[in-house]
């Protein structure tokens, strides 16, 4: 069983408005809210910024171009497995371009052009 602690004990701090707003941009970088991210700041915590929305963008987008060359090599395997004559040679090198220009086009958009 898995306890939970529940807060009761308030303690205050009072900032600026500028100092409010860093603190919370600070804490929404990191993925926190300002409580959260005061308690790892005055405990003394690690504090790992949250990866960009690009990152995951990415992660997806490698992971279809992942089972798209999946299928196409086992489909491949599978046909010469059985004794048949890959004629589609094009259409698997059309493939290997298509995932080339994919690959770059992402590149491109994780440095930002």
């Amino acid at each position: 069983m898995t306890r939970t602690r529940t807060r009761t004990a308030r303690a205050y701090v009072w900032l600026t408005p500028l100092e409010k707003e860093t603190w919370n941009a600070k804490a929404a970088a990191a993925g926190m809210n300002l409580n959260e991210y005061i308690r790892c700041c005055v405990e003394r915590r690690k504090i790992t910024l949250a990866p960009p929305e690009i990152n995951r963008i990415t992660a997806v987008e490698l992971s279809r171009i992942g089972v798209n060359l999946n299928q196409q090599v086992r489909a491949m395997n599978t046909a010469l497995a059985s004794g048949q004559y890959i004629s589609n040679i094009d259409e698997a090198l059309a493939t290997v371009n298509e995932v080339t220009l994919a690959v770059q086009k992402l590149q491109l958009e994780l440095i930002g052009e």
